[in-house]
């Protein structure tokens, strides 16, 4: 990463507010979110449901324009989708015509890297997903785990500095969804990208990420910041077991649940 990336907020969410008129009713979504995002952190965004916790990450991405407020990569100011942010979606958006090796190598041909690299760059990925021996098939005939693997490994195949992750192991089962999330833990040392998480499931949340951000109920604003720092060498068993992971598990519960019931941190601060 150049120095010019090093010295900038990945991530510089200042007084975002995001509303929504229809048919002479104003709806609320987001009401002024500060957020600075490091370089090479992984922090996720929970709360209650319909807090707004994807319109934020859909601000970052550029796929919505903030009705107040700016949203920075980088220190460039946000204005559309961009190459230099990945994002994996819940659905897992692939290309169903293409096959499993020309869905990662999409992004790759966009951005013009030779047909030598992009071979080479799909080959790597398709080993660090467990792909072998389904290049040439479609997505149709692979089941959901599958399918995901290959959206991450077509976002990560772009080394995009930024990924951003849209409830991206919701639809899955729980022994699937686990050995997504140590995928994805794998593929973020192979890279140290910056990550924004969006998710319902706190202890993926907790696992995941340095920092746990806890959103109000709609409108949505960042009402607590949690640090998690966990020793990821250890192995999932071990943390999962641990004291600490119940103690910082149950302190994001908590304060989800106050925001559930309509309480609110900073009006007690």
């Amino acid at each position: 990463m150049n120095a010019v990336l090093q010295r900038a907020d990945a991530i510089a969410i200042e007084g975002v507010s995001k509303w929504f008129d229809k048919d002479g009713t104003r709806t609320t979504a987001l009401d002024g979110v500060d957020l600075h995002v490091a370089p090479g952190s992984r922090v996720a965004l929970v709360g209650p449901s319909g807090c707004g916790k994807s319109t934020l990450l859909y601000v970052v991405g550029g796929f919505v324009e903030p009705s107040a407020g700016t949203a920075s990569a980088f220190g460039a100011r946000v204005d559309g989708p961009g190459v230099e942010r990945g994002v994996v979606f819940q659905e897992y958006a692939l290309f169903p015509w293409l096959t499993v090796a020309d869905n990662i190598a999409y992004g790759l041909r966009r951005k013009g890297v030779s047909k030598r690299e992009t071979a080479r760059i799909v080959e790597r990925y398709v080993a660090r997903m467990h792909l072998q021996g389904f290049e040439h098939h479609y997505p149709r005939d692979l089941s959901g785990g599958m399918r995901q693997r290959v959206a991450l490994a077509r976002t990560f195949a772009t080394e995009p500095p930024i990924l951003l992750l849209d409830e991206p192991f919701g639809a899955l089962d729980a022994q699937t969804r686990e050995y997504m999330q140590d995928a994805l833990l794998d593929l973020w040392n192979a890279s140290e990208n910056t990550l924004l998480l969006v998710t319902h499931d706190i202890d993926e949340a907790v696992y995941l990420c340095d920092t746990v951000y806890v959103m109000s109920r709609r409108p949505g604003r960042i009402v607590k910041r949690i640090d998690v720092n966990l020793d990821h060498g250890e192995g999932r068993e071990s943390i999962m077991l641990s004291e600490r992971f119940r103690e910082l598990r149950n302190e994001v519960w908590l304060a989800v649940r106050d925001q559930v019931r309509g309480h609110d941190d900073e009006a007690h601060r």
